[in-house]
């Protein structure tokens, strides 16, 4: 059996449900196309990777690692900034003013929240790719918000 790694077994109880929380991200990476997934969780004022999935780029984002949510994209969705679907981040002043978007550089980002039991959020299920993705629709949105679901639903004996 698969042991937890530190930053998942914060979140998640048991070996079943850290499997099931990183298949989530894996599968809808890889259906869609996308370099990079992650889930995070918010504390206090930071984004605190619990998952990731981003094969080849290891060295830019790692479970453990934490950045503020001024700095992110993650706060601007929440806060209604940002749409959750942006194919095309240039078309986005709040995105494209981001150090964050050039540093990557993110050509196209997609990302829902995570709930809690109580209905707080927890944090983000995110994509990200470095190229624009003008074939990303509403259907790449309504898949990752299901395996947010089903990831919320692994995280369902956390507090709130």
């Amino acid at each position: 059996m698969p042991s937890l790694s530190p930053a998942l077994s914060a979140v998640a109880e048991n070996t079943a449900d850290h499997a099931a929380i990183q298949l989530s991200l894996e599968t809808v990476r890889e259906t869609l196309g996308m370099e990079v997934a992650y889930l995070s969780e918010f504390m206090d004022s930071r984004a605190v990777f619990r998952a990731v999935s981003a094969p080849g780029l290891e060295a830019m984002i790692q479970p453990s690692q934490s950045m503020d949510l001024r700095e992110i994209y993650c706060k601007h969705i929440i806060d209604g900034n940002l749409p959750r679907l942006m194919p095309d981040t240039s078309r986005h002043k709040i995105a494209t003013d981001l150090p964050i978007t050039q540093m990557i550089p993110i050509g196209s980002h997609l990302s829902v929240p995570v709930h809690r039991p109580d209905g707080s959020v927890f944090g983000m299920f995110c994509f990200l790719s470095r190229q624009p993705r003008p074939d990303l629709t509403e259907d790449a949105l309504h898949l990752v918000e299901t395996h947010s679901n089903l990831v919320a639903s692994r995280l369902g004996t956390l507090a709130g």
